[in-house]
């Protein structure tokens, strides 16, 4: 960064204005060398600092700094070895101590505290023990007191007592009959440090005496009378003993304050950075900044830009700029009237960019974009150097062959009239040729101009982009607003109307006005009119699309409205229906087995009625017979009875297993009977007597629970386990009710180890 693009840009200006709201003396070299950062961290981190400050002043106020007493020279001179403090400057370290708790305090008791407010309060020591030491030895005066130490409160009083005894015996030897007529006036005086009395020239005649001064007339001398010699000279050794113990103490004081040198220091750098911090954040409370988003490359956009110094000289009538500049956008050229405003905006493109690059934050609207630059370079103004007898044009071209010399690319170059002060076409031609060749270092840059050729090459270049002042045609004034994608044209000759110049002189000019320009001022007219016109169709489509989109947002919320309450109407019919399938299920399983039970029970009375308890009359089944299974509706033959005749193998199909009496009933015979030494079939067993349908659906389970079942009860298996689990105990009560609805389940119950599992006897 060079010294005179800060000047150029009012940077340094920028500072001085920071400055008045510093509240610090030792804060002052931190403003004033305040300077862009090129680290994004740093600047990052600037901004959290800045932004905690401002939350502090809007919640709580400015932070109370008072009159923070300025401690670097007492802490460099405690740095000296067997330096001794004044007990002034003692007193300057308890106010700069009390200041520093204050502050502590004030950010402690902040509503809204930010990362660095807590790292600012966690590195301002209080100094308790230091503080109540100075206190307790210096009062507010800066007098030392007499609790300092003993032999100060012992000299003192001996003082007291030997001052008040000189002063009974001079009254006693004024009032003495022969010393009254000599006496020149009625008091004691005190002279090199002894006491005397004030007598006529003549008082040798009356009284032996020290003469130790006289009056200006010489008409009284200041006698001390010889019989107070020896207690005037007690006196000044206890006051020469006082002086060396109160040097004693400031030295020890001194030199307990330098174990506190560090800690003093830092508070006074940590101060120092809060009130550099505080002064940014006032600043930016007071232009309306807010914090931009710093980014190591990419567009440029800043809605609502307002150069600081436009508004202090303008307040509320500074016009806002916007500021846009695409990634690939890396040359802008501003054209349009004098006094239109190209200037300003350049010079607030760049000061803008400085702050930023500073870690400050900008006045501007909503959430600003800027690059982070390698390097911000300005020309503004004559360069013209009449100590090197050069030219305008000649300086001009110096300055921009020098920025070209240092630019390494990613830098940012603002030139104001690139090209002005000689023949247009050659200025033209060499306008370009600088914007090209600064481009392709891959710099950008952004320049201002009159020059038509100029502006034709921001429509010629795909990386360049045409920006015009815009200018009220009709009342011949500059709107200072940036209209983008149209060249403006300088209307000089209209300005000078504007102004009342002659008439003769105007029509004159129109006649040497070239047709070609003539012509080009009239297209850019044209092109500006069509723009605006453009501009603002665009923002009414861009209303109406917005519209369209909050209205098609309301209709989809509404839909997903009335779907929801469709939704939770039809899940709460279903669970209705449910419910009521369920209490019909019940009630029909419930009366089937009343019925059931009612039927058998008529059928034993009846039997009983006829001839005392039935009995089951039996056919007797043999091996080889052919049988129905009852349980499964199918034929088979039976291929081996146990010892006891209970338990029939029967032979299915492929199928061979073993069932009890009650499960089998004599059938016609098949066309072949299976002896016992006939070839047999085996039956798969079952396994272990458990059927696990956990996370199965409720018919899939239910369907799985009849074969199960059934096998079971082929097998002859007395009791299973059904593993159903707990969940939501619509599976486990699909199971129970499917148990109680099989007539050869004899009961069922939940097993005691495990509530998910049903555990079902048979029959």
């Amino acid at each position: 960064m060079i010294d005179k693009t800060l000047s150029y840009l009012d940077f340094l200006k920028l500072r001085d204005v920071i400055l008045k709201f510093s509240e610090t003396s030792f804060s002052r070299n931190e403003l004033l060398s305040l300077h862009p950062l090129d680290n994004l961290e740093e600047i990052t981190a600037r901004h959290d600092r800045i932004e905690a400050a401002m939350d502090v002043i809007k919640w709580d106020g400015k932070v109370p700094f008072g009159e923070v007493p300025d401690i670097t020279p007492i802490i460099q001179r405690i740095g000296i070895r067997d330096s001794v403090l004044e007990s002034s400057e003692f007193l300057t370290l308890t106010g700069f101590i009390r200041s520093s708790s204050d502050v502590a305090s004030f950010l402690a008791r902040a509503f809204k505290k930010g990362a660095y407010i807590d790292d600012v309060i966690d590195g301002l020591d209080k100094f308790p023990v230091l503080y109540k030491k100075i206190a307790r030895s210096i009062n507010a005066e800066g007098y030392l007191e007499d609790s300092a130490s003993v032999d100060l409160s012992r000299i003192r009083s001996e003082l007291f007592q030997n001052r008040e005894r000189i002063k009974k015996q001079l009254v006693r030897i004024m009032g003495r009959e022969s010393v009254r007529p000599i006496i020149q006036d009625e008091y004691i005086s005190l002279r090199n440090n002894r006491y005397v009395i004030p007598l006529k020239p003549n008082f040798n005649e009356a009284i032996q005496g020290i003469v130790h001064d006289y009056s200006h007339t010489l008409k009284t001398s200041f006698v001390e009378p010889v019989e107070c010699v020896e207690l005037n000279n007690g006196i000044n050794i206890l006051v020469n003993e006082e002086k060396e113990e109160e040097k004693r103490i400031l030295h020890e004081l001194t030199d307990f304050a330098r174990g506190f040198r560090d800690a003093l220091a830092r508070n006074v750098e940590v101060l120092g950075e809060l009130d550099l911090h505080h002064a940014m954040a006032l600043f930016c409370h007071e232009f309306k900044c807010v914090k931009p988003e710093v980014t190591k490359k990419g567009s440029m956009e800043i809605k609502k830009a307002v150069n600081p110094f436009i508004s202090l000289s303008r307040k509320n009538d500074a016009v806002p700029i916007d500021i846009f500049m695409k990634e690939k956008e890396n040359v802008m050229i501003i054209s349009g009237p004098n006094a239109g405003g190209k200037t300003a905006a350049l010079k607030t493109i760049g000061l803008l960019s400085l702050m930023a690059k500073t870690g400050l934050f900008i006045p501007a609207a909503e959430k600003p974009v800027v690059p982070l630059f390698s390097n911000i370079f300005a020309l503004i103004g004559d360069e013209q150097d009449i100590s090197m007898e050069l030219s305008s044009f000649t300086a001009h071209m110096y300055a921009i062959k020098d920025l070209y010399l240092r630019a390494g690319g990613d830098e940012l170059v603002l030139i104001d009239e690139i090209g002005g002060n000689t023949e247009p076409q050659e200025a033209s031609a060499l306008a370009m040729g600088i914007m090209d060749a600064f481009v392709e270092k891959g710099c950008r840059i952004v320049v201002t101009t009159h020059l038509n050729l100029i502006k034709a090459y921001g429509y010629m270049k795909d990386f360049a982009l045409n920006v015009a002042t815009s200018f009220d045609s009709q009342n011949m004034r500059p709107l200072y607003q940036l209209v983008y994608g149209t060249a403006g044209y300088s209307n000089a000759i209209n300005v000078a109307r504007k102004i009342d110049v002659p008439e003769a002189i105007i029509e004159k000019s129109y006649t040497y006005l070239n047709e070609q320009e003539f012509m080009l001022n009239d297209l850019i007219t044209s092109l500006e009119k069509e723009t605006a016109k453009a501009q603002k169709e665009r923002l009414e489509l861009k209303k109406a699309k917005e519209e369209a989109h909050e209205r098609l947002k309301l209709i989809r919320e509404k839909k997903d409205e009335y779907l929801r309450k469709w939704e939770n109407k039809c899940h709460e019919k279903l669970l209705q229906l449910d419910i009521e399938i369920e209490s019909i299920k019940k009630d029909v399983a419930k009366r089937e087995r009343t019925s059931i039970t009612k039927s058998r029970e008529r059928i034993r009375s009846l039997k009983e009625e006829i001839g005392g308890p039935a009995k089951e009359a039996r056919e007797e089944i043999r091996i080889g017979d052919y049988v129905l299974v009852k349980t499964l509706g199918n034929k088979g033959y039976v291929v081996d009875i146990d010892k006891e005749g209970n338990v029939f193998e029967v032979a299915v199909g492929n199928i061979r297993t073993k069932l009890k009496r009650m499960f089998i009933a004599r059938a016609v015979e098949g066309p072949k009977q299976i002896s016992k030494d006939k070839t047999q079939i085996t039956v798969e067993s079952i396994g272990q007597p458990e059927l696990n349908i956990v996370g199965s659906r409720v018919d899939e389970a239910v369907k799985r629970l009849d074969q199960f079942i059934d096998r079971a009860v082929i097998e002859g298996v007395p009791e299973v386990k059904i593993l159903h689990g707990v969940g939501t105990g619509r599976l486990m009560q699909a199971v129970r009710e499917r148990l109680s609805e099989t007539p050869y389940v004899r009961a069922f119950h939940a097993d005691e180890r495990n509530a998910g599992v049903t555990v079902v006897e048979f029959t």
